[in-house]
């Protein structure tokens, strides 16, 4: 039983870390409702360093992708940016639909 705990506790911090960062919450959001996404430039802050073609933020593209990709939330093609839910997806939807429910992104 104790093990059951440490693991959902495990399991909830990782999904907290996950929404924690406004760029991460956003794409989560973004492949809520359709089956493929691919981030642009507009859709984050237009300063930002872009990289790739199609352009998206540096940081998406070294630090919040790369992550989420790693959590099993999304997959990602790192050549076309296309973004689709991952296999562990569905354990965090409940989580976004809070977050969504009671803040305005």
């Amino acid at each position: 039983m104790c093990d059951q705990k440490q693991t959902q506790a495990q399991r909830l911090s990782s999904h907290l870390d996950a929404v924690r960062h406004e760029d991460r919450r956003r794409i989560l959001l973004a492949i809520r409702d359709t089956e493929r996404w691919r981030p642009s430039i507009s859709e984050f802050d237009g300063s930002r360093t872009p990289v790739g073609e199609p352009a998206i933020p540096a940081n998406l593209y070294h630090r919040h992708l790369p992550k989420l990709a790693e959590m099993g939330l999304i997959e990602w093609d790192r050549e076309t940016h296309r973004v689709t839910r991952g296999p562990q997806y569905e354990q965090v939807r409940p989580l976004l639909a809070f977050l969504s429910e009671r803040y305005d992104e």
